[in-house]
């Protein structure tokens, strides 16, 4: 077994020494089985969260089994025992089986999450696979039926289409009444190796002591870690016109950063200079980003949001907004494309400035719980082979420069490629091709 704090340089990446900064507060021991567990310990905590996490999601699966990752993952997450509360995360490229409990009782949660680990195929053999996939199909369900979550899964879909990673995470009505017991038994077989898992924790505990407790309870088989298919980003657009809904509801992005991109925190400070806008919120008539001073002065848009996504190779760049005024849909789109216009040619320092402190504000927010620094610790490490301490991408973000914003907005949205998803009353939304010639302008 490995253990380290503090190093940098990764010598032998086959025992998978992955360690953060000297000043970081995360501590990585590296099993011989080749699970790394990693922890980052907050002595303030209340409570401690451990989590294994498997290189799967949808990028493990195809059109016919969408969805097994998350089924099985529910399944084997599920439960209360010996003062431990399980419970699963589950996205496009990993899956979470995940352990709250008490600070004291932190060492029966690593048992747990080794327990289920070592011998999975007993509690699928046992488990009500109907009324699992039931309420799998109700989750699935939802997504579509709620308009803003459904614009989101359906833009992933249209940008990689042909491939794995634009399948819906909780797969579809039909591709899960099929699934059975042996699909989740393949999936195992090839993608719970150690190669291909991280354990994670956070809390107030000992880390040591939390290591040896899995690694004298863990049985998992050693193997190479699954190859995944990079995908391709494809301009395109999905239109699904519902004149019964009230509002518009448009969602438009370029292809972002991978999770190793140089660029990663730079697209997410350019992300954060446009920021969000609700028109109902007490505090939109202060929201100082130029766009949103613009659209609530005339009623364009009812609320916006910029995101910034990234998965292992690649990622979306773009918004998510509701309309009311569906009149004014073309109005909104164009504006907020110029507007992205803007981060190659004019951006100030003062919004760059602005950028920097509020996507600080949101790492800061986002790390809040236990739960969500485990599942920040386990994908990153898990996807990347690293993960910046909470120090480090404040520094990252720190030394972002309006250049830096501009030289990104040049090459990743100058003139580049969009994928287009909308659901509701669309009419008043232009034709791809319009849109299209709106991320450039007729001068440089």
């Amino acid at each position: 077994m490995l253990r380290g704090s503090g190093v940098r340089s990764i010598k032998n990446f086959t025992c998978r020494r992955l360690l953060s900064s000297a000043n970081g507060p995360t501590k990585y021991t590296s099993l011989s089985n080749g699970i790394t567990i990693a922890s980052e310990i907050n002595p303030n905590a209340t409570s401690s969260t451990v989590a294994a996490y498997i290189g799967a999601g949808t990028r493990a699966e195809h059109q016919y089994n969408n969805g097994i990752s998350a089924l099985t993952t529910n399944i084997l997450a599920s439960g209360y025992e010996n003062g431990v509360l399980l419970s699963s995360d589950n996205s496009k490229e990993a899956n979470g089986i995940i352990a709250q409990t008490t600070n004291d009782n932190v060492v029966e949660a690593g048992k747990t999450i080794a327990k289920i680990l070592s011998n999975p195929t007993a509690i699928l053999e046992k488990a009500d696979y109907g009324v699992a996939k039931a309420k799998l199909i109700s989750i699935a369900e939802a997504i579509e039926s709620n308009p803003s979550t459904k614009v989101l899964e359906h833009l992933d879909a249209s940008a990689f289409q042909g491939y794995s990673l634009g399948l819906p995470t909780f797969g579809t009505t039909d591709s899960i009444k099929d699934l059975q017991l042996e699909d989740s038994q393949r999936l195992l077989e090839k993608y719970l190796v150690g190669s291909n898992v991280v354990i994670a924790a956070s809390g107030n505990f000992d880390h040591d002591a939390l290591a040896d407790a899995i690694e004298s309870s863990l049985k998992v088989q050693q193997a190479a870690k699954p190859i995944v298919k990079t995908a391709s980003f494809l301009g395109s657009e999905v239109r699904m016109r519902d004149d019964t809904l009230p509002k518009a509801y448009v969602s438009i992005a370029a292809q972002g950063e991978g999770l190793s991109s140089p660029a990663y925190y730079v697209s997410k400070v350019a992300a954060a200079i446009f920021g969000d806008f609700d028109h109902h919120s007490s505090i939109a008539p202060y929201t100082s980003a130029k766009l949103a001073s613009l659209v609530q002065e005339y009623h364009i848009v009812d609320k916006y949001t910029h995101f910034s996504r990234s998965y292992a190779d690649t990622g979306l760049w773009g918004f998510n907004a509701e309309i009311s005024n569906i009149g004014a849909v073309d109005e909104f789109v164009h504006f907020i494309l110029k507007d992205w216009n803007r981060l190659s040619i004019s951006i100030s320092n003062a919004e760059v400035a602005r950028g920097k402190a509020a996507a600080k504000t949101a790492l800061l927010r986002e790390l809040s719980s236990t739960n969500a620094i485990v599942a920040d610790i386990g994908t990153k490490i898990l996807l990347s082979g690293y993960r910046n301490s909470v120090k480090e991408a404040l520094e990252k973000i720190d030394a972002v420069t309006t250049a830096d914003v501009k030289a990104w907005g040049q090459a990743s949205l100058w003139d580049k490629d969009i994928v287009i998803s909308a659901t509701g009353q669309i009419e008043a939304l232009m034709d791809y091709g319009r849109n299209r010639n709106e991320m450039a302008m007729m001068r440089w």
